[in-house]
């Protein structure tokens, strides 16, 4: 990542506290199992700087950037590995999902040091026009204990109930093994693309390939690997301030949701990453504007 990029990520996305917080009475939710974490956006033109300069970062391995024309780069990466269509409405494109899951993908690597396994716009397909399928994140941190594969989720509504709901549709379905072994199966599809070189999974994906008749599950399993589940809700914040906006979300999980046991085998864990901010909109709006301009990079 570039170092003006990263700066900059660390001065506007600031951790405050993690759930449960006794201080303000706060719980984490139902569903964590470790302490979800509360980060506060301090500046709103920084936050777009983020979304439009981490769009590079999310869509290339860090060696296709290095030396190359980064604005160029930037625009290839609209018409090729994102869904971005410059002839729809504006209420339509501040609906992409890329605006949420660049923020994602920066968090998760400068805030939890995950690094990323492989670029997500590997995965984009321009011939399908839509939304890119699977977990919004593809990272890892390889520790000598145990490696993790960090594949989460992210919605950036300004309702945090409608981002909220939009999660638990699909919670069940992300948190099990068939959802895994398919994610992972589409990453050795671009195993000769990975960013992260002689992993645990690189090794599960060649073991399996050598023989298919394993079970890809069981091979996770058997390299002692885990399943880490982040799961990031950027949310317009309450004007009864930031700590109302964050007891709103663990409040609204329990009194809807109830705590489910998932179909999954393998080692996991799940967490909230909770931003709420203000001009949720205008945020996104700003984005766009900058897109359609051609707005130069951070170098």
């Amino acid at each position: 990542m570039r170092q003006s990029l990263l700066d900059l990520i660390e001065k506007t996305i600031v951790f405050q506290y993690e759930l449960p917080n006794t201080t303000f009475g706060i719980d984490k939710t139902i569903v964590s199992v470790d302490n979800d974490q509360c980060f506060k956006s301090l500046n709103k033109a920084d936050f777009c700087e983020i979304i439009y300069n981490s769009i590079l970062e999310y869509s290339f391995n860090e060696f296709e950037i290095e030396n190359k024309d980064y604005d160029k780069l930037h625009y290839i990466a609209l018409q090729k590995r994102i869904k971005y269509n410059p002839t729809i409405g504006l209420d339509q494109k501040i609906k992409y999902g890329f605006l949420g899951e660049v923020i994602l993908f920066s968090v998760l690597y400068v805030m939890f040091k995950a690094q990323p396994l492989i670029a997500r716009g590997y995965f984009y397909n321009p011939l399908e026009n839509s939304e890119t399928k699977g977990y919004d994140s593809y990272h890892l941190i390889e520790n000598n204990h145990q490696p993790e594969l960090w594949f989460g989720e992210v919605k950036f509504h300004k309702n945090f109930k409608t981002g909220i709901d939009s999660i638990f549709k699909n919670i069940d379905k992300a948190i099990s093994d068939d959802y895994l072994k398919t994610n992972v199966f589409a990453i050795s599809n671009q195993i000769n693309n990975l960013h992260y070189k002689g992993s645990k999974i690189e090794t599960v994906m060649k073991d399996w390939e050598k023989n298919p008749y394993l079970s890809i599950i069981d091979e996770i399993k058997q390299h002692n690997m885990k399943l880490v589940y982040p799961v990031m809700l950027l949310y317009e914040e309450d004007d009864l301030g930031f700590d109302e906006s964050i007891k709103n979300i663990p409040k609204y999980i329990q009194k809807k949701y109830t705590a489910s046991t998932f179909s999954i085998t393998v080692d996991y864990s799940i967490f909230f990453i909770l931003v709420p901010m203000k001009d949720v909109k205008k945020i996104k709006e700003e984005v766009i504007k900058w897109i359609e301009l051609r707005k130069p990079l951070m170098s």
